[in-house]
């Protein structure tokens, strides 16, 4: 049986003046430890949880000797954030949010 956690989110509308008219995302901000216990398949399973069109998993780069230890950043001194989007389906390699990829390396 799988672990709880307690991972802050937020359910944002993109694209959007006001609340309930733009593109919803839900992001999550993966913070130490989840973001070396949080694998792909958990990511997909709250992704299918939130059942909305992309939820993101953030997280500051990774660097030094552990980097990439969750898989969620290969530790480029040059990035910041990881980000990684998923459909209640499946992980999305490009985004309509594709402006964020220079900011982000995963």
């Amino acid at each position: 049986m799988a672990t709880s956690r307690t991972v802050k989110y937020a359910v944002i509308d993109a694209f959007a003046s006001s609340p309930f008219t733009g593109n919803p995302a839900a992001v999550c901000l993966l913070e130490s430890p989840e973001i070396k216990t949080a694998s792909d398949q958990w990511m997909q399973y709250v992704a299918r949880e939130f059942n909305i069109s992309e939820t993101a998993f953030l997280s500051r780069a990774n660097s030094g000797a552990d980097s990439g230890s969750a898989g969620l950043g290969d530790g480029d001194s040059n990035a910041k954030f990881c980000l990684r989007w998923f459909t209640p389906v499946a992980e999305v390699t490009s985004s309509p949010f594709f402006f964020l990829t220079p900011f982000c390396n995963c």
